[in-house]
């Protein structure tokens, strides 16, 4: 018996640890920062990882399938949607009465606006679904 063939099966060469083959294997994905021989503390990897996670969340958020079957997550995302929604109107409202916000504040709060309608479109969504 040669001692190429005692080795366990499970040991990795560096080449395997190191293959970007998989789809944990890219930075950013979840995975990638606890892959075999690393520890999961590098801050780059981390801060990388939080970022790809972020920008799923928005990508699903405005595209609408953000799902989840929590209520407890349904009923605060609904709330803060109608939170975001609201200075819109009440923006409106001061404009009919002639004390109109400034360019910035409009902006604001339609950004905030629109924020807040993708999140009660995904809350409507996830309700008539189930």
């Amino acid at each position: 018996m040669s001692k190429k063939n005692d080795l366990p099966q499970s040991v990795k060469t560096p080449d395997e640890k190191n293959n970007r083959n998989g789809s944990n294997s890219l930075p950013g994905w979840p995975g990638y920062r606890t892959r075999d021989g690393r520890s999961g503390y590098d801050p780059i990897d981390t801060r990388t990882e939080a970022a790809h996670t972020a920008g799923a969340f928005v990508q699903k958020l405005f595209s609408g399938q953000l799902r989840t079957k929590n209520p407890i997550y349904l009923i605060l995302s609904g709330i803060l949607g109608l939170i975001l929604i609201v200075p819109l109107f009440l923006a409106f409202l001061e404009t009919i009465n002639r004390n109109p916000p400034t360019w910035d504040g409009w902006v604001a709060m339609l950004i905030a606006a629109i924020v807040g309608l993708a999140m009660l479109i995904n809350v409507a969504k996830n309700l008539i679904k189930d």
